[in-house]
C-alpha cells in the first residue's frame, strides 16, 4: 500500500473512532456552542472516502468507498434535518455504523502494514 493510501485510511479511521466516541458518550456536548460534532466528523468522513475512492486500486474497496461515502451523505444530511428541528430521531442505528466501518478499514489497513510500499526502489 502506497504511503499516501495508507495516510488516508488512517485519517478515516480516526474520524470514525471520534464519530464513534461522540454518539456513544452521553457527556459529550457535541450540539451546543454551534460546535455540531457529528455533523462535522460525517463531512469529514465523506470527503476521505470520495477522496480515497481514486487512489485506491482494490475494486472491492473502491466499492467499500463509495457505499462508505454515500451512507456518510445519508447520515450527515439526516443530522442536518435534526440540527434544523425537522426531525426527532435518526432512522437508524447510528452507533453501530462507525464502529463496522472502522473495523473493516482496520483490518484492511493492518494487513497492508507488513508490505512494501508500491513503486519504492530498494535501498542497497
Amino acid at each position: 500500500m502506497k504511503p499516501i493510501l495508507k495516510w488516508q485510511y488512517e485519517s478515516l479511521i480516526k474520524e470514525l473512532l471520534l464519530l464513534q466516541e461522540h454518539q456513544a458518550d452521553p457527556s459529550c456536548p457535541c450540539a451546543t456552542e454551534s460546535e455540531m460534532c457529528v455533523r462535522k466528523h460525517l463531512l469529514t468522513i465523506e470527503a476521505y472516502a470520495e477522496e480515497t475512492i481514486p487512489m485506491e486500486k482494490d475494486e472491492l474497496y473502491r466499492m467499500k468507498l463509495q457505499r462508505l461515502a454515500q451512507e456518510a451523505k445519508e447520515f450527515r444530511m439526516a443530522e442536518e434535518a435534526l440540527l434544523r428541528g425537522e426531525k426527532a430521531e435518526y432512522p437508524v442505528d447510528n452507533l453501530e455504523w462507525p464502529r463496522k466501518w472502522r473495523k473493516e478499514f482496520e483490518a484492511y489497513t493492518l494487513a497492508a502494514a507488513g508490505e512494501e510500499p508500491d513503486n519504492q526502489e530498494e535501498k542497497s
